[in-house]
């Protein structure tokens, strides 16, 4: 918060509900770094306007963005620096911020289901994030095959349940399940629906080969309770195997994985969240993977 006082309106103004057993962000939100819209999704930009989710929806030619935390831009002052609205700055057309704190695979196909039923057209793109369901595991160890990790407001309650925290090991084979089904029913629905998708290959702080001076002086990578030594342990034990997933995933459905890999480059915030490079590489990436889907 020192190095980047714009995180200080993150904190100050973050708020998690519940909508059903999803966890949003608060709705109606406004600071000077960021606003939410009445379902709790940031707002994106399009040539000066800023747009709801909704308003996204009812325009003739309009792109999502499904994701955790990093889609929502969390630390990331202006809401035209986020994702969505510089993917619409490159395409010409609208994209809507659906990002949810922690966002998973499951979650994020119900809101693009819901989206099309209830539009009068399907998006014309899709890029999917779905680093929330790796991150979201390394909270807890724990994952079930259809429904994933618990929530972040549940994680306490499900710890009381179980006695503990079981072996990452034991339960990262129901975490891969988990994301192979819901990476899939997303690619799915999009076929169905003949809208460019691409998976997003989304990295963090801990890939990165040379953090700048700037992450140094933040100290990311280094933890700062028992917490955070187990999460942050969890995801170095475990990433490969997801990141293996995610690209055999891709590659059975024909789906492009857009992004830097296995090891990264860009700019951080913290461990988790990009900066404005950072945000703005990623969307390069992203961007060229959809270009030709889209033509």
């Amino acid at each position: 918060m020192r190095l980047r006082p714009e995180v200080r309106q993150f904190i100050r103004n973050r708020r998690w509900v519940h909508r059903g057993d999803v966890v949003f962000y608060g709705t109606n939100l406004r600071c000077d770094a960021f606003s939410t819209d009445r379902g709790g999704f940031r707002h994106s930009s399009f040539k000066g306007e800023t747009l709801s989710v909704a308003d996204c929806t009812k325009r003739d030619r309009y792109g999502l963005v499904l994701g955790p935390s990093s889609v929502y831009g969390f630390g990331l002052g202006g809401n035209e620096n986020t994702m969505p609205s510089l993917l619409a700055e490159r395409f010409g057309f609208p994209f809507a911020n659906v990002g949810l704190p922690e966002g998973n695979s499951r979650n994020l196909f119900s809101i693009l289901l819901s989206i099309i039923a209830r539009s009068a057209e399907p998006p014309a793109a899709v890029v999917h994030i779905s680093g929330g369901d790796f991150t979201s595991f390394c909270y807890t160890s724990i994952a079930d095959p259809i429904f994933g990790p618990p929530n972040l407001k549940q994680i306490q309650m499900v710890l009381k349940e179980r006695g503990g925290r079981p072996a990452a090991k034991q339960q990262m084979p129901a975490l891969l399940n988990f994301t192979s089904l819901w990476i899939r029913s997303v690619a799915q629905v999009c076929r169905a629906n003949k809208i460019a998708l691409v998976l997003a290959d989304d990295t963090t702080f801990f890939e990165k080969t040379n953090p700048s001076e700037l992450e140094i002086q933040s100290e990311l990578g280094k933890p700062f309770n028992p917490s955070q030594e187990r999460q942050f342990a969890t995801h170095r034990s475990f990433v490969e195997d997801y990141h293996s997933r995610r690209k055999a995933v891709a590659e059975a459905l024909g789906v492009p994985l857009a992004g830097p890999g296995k090891t990264n480059a860009i700019g951080f915030i913290d461990e988790f969240h990009y900066d404005a490079d950072g945000t703005r590489a990623l969307c390069q990436d992203f961007g060229n993977a959809l270009e030709p889907l889209l033509r």
